[in-house]
Order: structure tokens, then sequence, then C-alpha cells
């Protein structure tokens, strides 16, 4: 990514369905209309190709990358010469093993495509400690292995909804180069969503990711970015920047781009505009794949919502309080007893009460890692009657 580049160029283009052959034809078109993948990668590089492989799932249920779209952009990357890793860390709940990454691939569809273009799948579980200097928040990382033993990096997301952090797209997609049962730490350490942003921005920095590709032919909306639900959107972005493909996806999904705090932490750092003018829109129509009734997050403020005397009074009535967020709530009917949340939560506040995990609500620091990793979506996040009433009144929720 050039963060100092004055337009930022995003191209949208029309992929109605996951067809190997559409895709690969819209994929092409999209990284064609930002300058073409060899202004971004050279032949003979190796490169790390990540998607977002939150756990093992099935594609239908939106969580992953759709493998067809990871196939095409491998495909591109292999017919210009390079050579190409496919690989992520799987979620927090996960521990980042040999095992988990085979299943976790065989699951969500990515052996299938590696084996159909005789492309390697990471099974290479080690990382290193990196020194960020630079870095606003934290000054060292631990960061997995194929992505800094590569040449280049490059990113294919999913378009979905987040609890946290709003929008899980391109810049969320790096914090998986933290490895799996590590990254709840950082949670605990920055629980505050704009905290956590800025470091997702710091992470950005130290890996580079050299091109961006957004899978949106189908999103998530709702509590994303496990427990939501399918939505189509019909398109394929691409950019090198990953900020401004945020903030593209941003509003097809019509989220508020300025509520989403790795957005306002690349605004911080003058990577962007603060108005967003210096993002260009190129290819389909882009008004065409708004999706005008996406459903934000529950824990989601609102368009608008973001800023004035009225909003900071209730960020202050908040932390007094801390009512309005809403907390993670355990169905017992529902749980299969995995126990990914208690591994996942990053202030141990989970524990095993008679087989069953129970919230210690008074240290819960509301980061949803434990509603992020539960697959049989038996964890839920409610308001209290106090939460209610706030969002009622004040946010008209």
């Amino acid at each position: 990514m050039s963060d100092g580049e004055s337009v930022k160029t995003v191209s949208v283009v029309r992929c109605e369905d996951y067809n190997r052959e559409k895709t690969c034809a819209a994929v092409r078109k999209a990284i064609d209309l930002v300058g073409g993948v060899g202004a971004f990668v050279t032949p003979g590089e190796k490169v790390f190709l990540k998607f977002n492989l939150l756990q093992g799932s099935a594609p239908e249920t939106c969580i992953t990358t759709n493998p067809e779209v990871v196939y095409a952009v491998a495909k591109l990357l292999k017919d210009h010469g390079c050579e190409v890793l496919l690989g992520d860390s799987p979620g927090s709940g996960s521990l980042y093993s040999e095992n988990n990454l085979k299943k976790a691939y065989e699951v969500s569809g990515y052996d299938k495509i590696a084996q159909d273009l005789g492309v390697l799948l990471n099974y290479d579980v080690g990382y290193r400690e990196v020194s960020a200097p630079g870095s606003t928040t934290i000054k060292r990382f631990p960061i997995i292995s194929p992505a800094l033993d590569c040449d280049a990096i490059v990113v294919v997301s999913k378009a979905k909804t987040h609890s946290l952090t709003y929008l899980s797209g391109a810049a969320k997609n790096i914090f998986g180069v933290i490895p799996g049962l590590d990254k709840p730490t950082y949670h605990a350490r920055l629980p505050d969503p704009v905290a956590f942003g800025r470091m997702i921005i710091d992470i950005n920095d130290i890996v580079k990711p050299n091109l961006q590709v957004m899978d949106a032919v189908m999103g998530m909306e709702g509590d994303g970015p496990h427990a939501g639900t399918p939505r189509k959107i019909g398109a394929v972005l691409a950019s090198g920047n990953y900020s401004a493909i945020d903030v593209a996806t941003c509003r097809l999904m019509s989220l508020d781009p300025l509520r989403v705090p790795t957005i306002t932490a690349a605004i911080e750092r003058e990577y962007l505009k603060g108005d967003l003018s210096d993002i260009s829109l190129v290819g389909d129509n882009f008004e065409e794949f708004i999706v005008k009734d996406y459903q934000c997050p529950s824990t989601y403020l609102g368009q608008g919502k973001s800023g004035g005397k009225s909003h900071r009074l209730m960020r202050l009535v908040f932390k007094l309080v801390n009512e309005y967020p809403p907390r993670p709530v355990i169905h017992t009917d529902r749980c299969t007893r995995c126990m990914k949340c208690v591994r996942s939560c990053p202030v141990k506040t989970i524990a095993v009460v008679d087989t069953l995990p129970r919230i210690g609500y008074k240290k819960c620091i509301k980061c949803y890692c434990c509603h992020e990793m539960c697959d049989s979506h038996a964890i839920t996040l409610e308001r209290t009657l106090a939460g209610k009433i706030l969002a009622k009144v004040v946010f008209r929720k």
C-alpha cells in the first residue's frame, strides 16, 4: 500500500455468483482497473496470499473468503509467474497448529483450490517477534512466518460486519498474521475499539500488504464476523490501499466509514483525507451495488451519530455505567461445550461451572471474542434493561 499517494483508486466489478469462470473474469477486470497485477507484484516473487480464515467454515456461511475468489486471485498471480503460498492464522479460539490448519482449510474449501491450481497451502506454524518502534500502540508483535518470509502479500478479504470494529474488511484481515491464541491478549490490552483500530493499522504498517481484493459477492450482515447472516452484494473490489477499499466496502454495506476505527486511525495518520475525497471509484456503476437495508451489528451507533456534544456526553455516561454496549449471553441449551469461548476470552472471565461456560460480567470487556468464535451460535449479544433504555432514548434504536 502506498500511503502517500494522492489518489487511492478502488475498482468495483459486478460478480453475481461464484461460478469459477465468471469470478476469474471479474477479479481480473477489477485488478486491471487499478493498474494490473504487474503494478503490485513481480514475476518470480514469493507471494503470500492471505485470505480471511476466521475458522474452518463452509463457504456458504460467508464466514471465510470464498475459495473461488481466492482461486481467481491465486491463478492470476501464478500466471504472472509468481510463487504463490495460500494461508492464514485462524481466529483466537483456535490453537495455531498444523492439524488445525489442515482441518480449517479442508472445511473451507481451500485444499481443493490449492490442488486444482498446483499451489501450496501454508502449514508452517512458526512466528517471530518483530520490533515496531513506530507503532502507536504496542512495540513488539508476533508475526507468522509466511508473512515475513515472502516478497509480497496479497490480501483477499470478505465483506462482513464486525461487532467490535463494525467492519471486518481489508485492514482488519491483517490481524490474522498474529498467531491464533495470541490474539486475545491484544483485545485485553486494547479493549477500546479506537485503540484497537490503531493497533490494526500498526500491524499493516509492519507487513505492508501490496494488493487488496474484496469478496463482496456475498457478504455478511448483522452480528458478524461469525454469527451474522449471508447477504448478497454482487461485486468484487480491488485496490492497492486497504483503507480505501474498506471505505468503499462500508458504503456498499450502508455503514458510515467514519464510525469504523481502522478507517479513523488511517485518517489520523493522514493515510486518508478526513473527508475521504482522495478515494476514486472506477469500474461498474457503484450506486447499483449499495444495499440500503444492510443490517448493521447490534453494537453499531448509526449514521451521523459519531460526534457532537451529546455523543461525547453519552460516551462519558457509558464509561460510568457501562450499560449501553450489548454484552455476550450464553444460551446453555445450544452450547456444545467446545469451550472455545473459554479459550478465546482475553481477560479469562469465562469459567466452566458444572461442565458449562459461565461469563463473569464484572471483568467482561465486551470485546466479543467469545461471540466471534462460537460455532453453535449459542452466544448472542444482548443489552441489559439500562442499555435498552439508553439505546431507545438517546440513539432511538
